[in-house]
C-alpha cells in the first residue's frame, strides 16, 4: 500500500462517523434545542432554495466551461 493511506482512511472514517454521532449527541442532550434548530434550517433551505440552487449552477458552470475550453484547446 502507498505510504499514508491507512491513516487517510482512518480520518476518513472519523469524519463520517462524526458527521453521524454529533447530531445524535445533540439529540439526546437536548432535544428540544436541536429539534428547533433543525427546524430553522430546514425552513431556511426551503426559502432560500431557488438561490442555493441558483449558486451551485453557477458555481459548476463556472468550473464546467473553462474545463471544457482547455480541454477542446489542449
Amino acid at each position: 500500500m502507498p505510504g499514508g493511506s491507512e491513516s487517510e482512511a482512518a480520518g476518513f472514517v472519523v469524519i463520517e462517523f462524526a458527521l453521524v454521532i454529533i447530531p445524535f449527541l445533540f439529540l439526546t442532550a437536548r432535544p428540544e434545542a436541536t429539534e428547533r434548530a433543525t427546524r430553522r434550517f430546514k425552513d431556511s433551505l426551503i426559502g432560500h432554495g431557488r438561490q442555493i440552487l441558483t449558486a451551485l449552477a453557477l458555481l459548476v458552470g463556472g468550473y464546467m466551461v473553462p474545463s471544457g475550453t482547455l480541454r477542446l484547446l489542449g
